[in-house]
């Protein structure tokens, strides 16, 4: 790690890390009250800071949140000596801050806190530090809901008026079978034909994005999931002939649910307030979501009683420039940029590129893998990601599978 401390162009003193600026090089204490009062929301019990640097941050979150708990997250223990010797020591004498280390954070029950985390503090640090994984996680959950917060508002107000049935009636309604969870990566392509072979066997639930494929090859899942709260999932569901089972997110788009014919089935997503209070209301079971589609399916079909999930196009990151099934709804071409180059293992022990979003699903996914009791994952993506937890099985090993579970 390099630390460097300079003066802006202000005269106050600036950090950057690794070359990265964590304070603006102009104005750097401005630039800290700036993110603080655009990411301070004062619906919580407290406050969890990453990141200490030259205390800019804490400084112009104790003008905010006044009494409020502040727990300073420090992720080097250089960070101290350049606070001691740069920042204003009085701040962390405070009676609402503690300092913690990491060692001391993992002991922290911080369900009622927000936590506020610089981007430039994740830009700044490691991959392999030990906290990375967990702050991009919280990171992009944070981005993803503060960019759909109103479109997510306007779609539940909307759909809690518009469902047939509550997940409430699926609860192990499948216990001990086996289900293919169908999303839209680029290994469905290959995977298609053994699935025409095997969809009459087993319970298949098929992610929106994926649903044109699978009609185009004369396959009618056993229901379809959709959760983004946007219109482009409309297109989705476009001039089709398909009325089986729709489960569907409470605050996915409106106008999706209302065109189609037929049985609708909400989910009540746990993390979302307005879904927790209309759940504990009415006495309907809440679903962990894990941010994609393909993690709720998982949730979902984990309710449901499966014991075995087969996945299929959950390939979690991608060779060359596509990043779905040809004719998938999803597909496009991404350009070379620094933000793919991040670099993972397939099931073929090849190297394939990956972005940070696929990156934290799978990361779900593999928690999902190792900590359920009650399910057991397979992968058929060849050139998808390798999965921890969740072992790659051919065609063969697949069909060996599926007709055991029926003899």
């Amino acid at each position: 790690m390099e630390f460097q401390v300079e003066q802006a162009k202000n005269g106050e003193y600036t950090l950057q890390i690794n070359n990265i600026y964590l304070y603006s090089k102009y104005n750097p204490k401005k630039s800290a009250q700036n993110l603080i009062q655009k990411e301070y929301s004062g619906n919580s019990k407290g406050v969890i800071l990453v990141g200490l640097g030259l205390g800019y941050h804490l400084e112009a979150m104790l003008e905010l949140a006044q009494k409020k708990e502040i727990i300073v997250l420090y992720l080097f223990k250089e960070e101290l000596n350049l606070f001691m010797n740069y920042g204003n020591k009085q701040i962390t004498e405070k009676s609402n801050v503690k300092i913690a280390s990491i060692e001391e954070f993992v002991n922290y029950d911080i369900n009622d806190y927000q936590i506020i985390i610089p981007n430039p503090w994740l830009k700044a640090i490691e991959t392999k530090h030990p906290l990375f994984e967990y702050l991009e996680d919280i990171k992009i959950r944070q981005i993803t809901f503060n960019s759909n917060q109103h479109l997510m508002y306007e779609n539940f107000v909307h759909n809690i008026m518009n469902y047939n049935s509550t997940i409430a009636n699926y609860k192990d309604k499948y216990s001990g079978k086996i289900s293919c969870l169908v999303s839209a990566g680029p290994s469905l392509d290959d995977n298609i034909d053994i699935l025409k072979r095997i969809h009459e066997n087993c319970y298949i639930l098929c992610v929106g994005s994926a649903l044109k494929v699978f009609l185009e090859e004369g396959i009618v899942p056993n229901a379809v999931i959709v959760t983004d709260p946007h219109i482009n999932v409309v297109e989705q569901f476009k001039n089709i002939n398909y009325h089986n089972d729709l489960f569907f997110l409470c605050t996915c788009n409106k106008e999706t649910i209302d065109m189609y014919k037929g049985k609708k089935i909400i989910i009540f997503q746990e993390g979302y307030s307005l879904a927790e209070d209309y759940a504990k209301k009415n006495h309907i079971d809440l679903l962990e979501t894990g941010g994609s589609v393909a993690t709720t399916a998982i949730s979902l079909l984990e309710f449901m009683g499966f014991s075995k999930i087969i996945l299929f196009g959950q390939d979690l990151g991608f060779e060359g420039s596509n990043t779905h099934a040809k004719s998938s709804t999803s597909n496009i071409k991404v350009v070379h940029s620094i933000n793919y180059f991040r670099k993972v293992i397939s099931n073929s022990n090849k190297l394939i590129n990956t972005t940070s979003n696929l990156d934290t699903y799978a990361r779900w996914i593999e928690r999902k893998a190792m900590s359920s009791k009650k399910i057991r994952m397979y992968n058929t993506a060849l050139n998808g990601r390798k999965l921890q937890g969740i072992p790659y099985i051919d065609n063969e090993q697949l069909l060996e599978l599926i007709y055991s579970e029926e003899r």
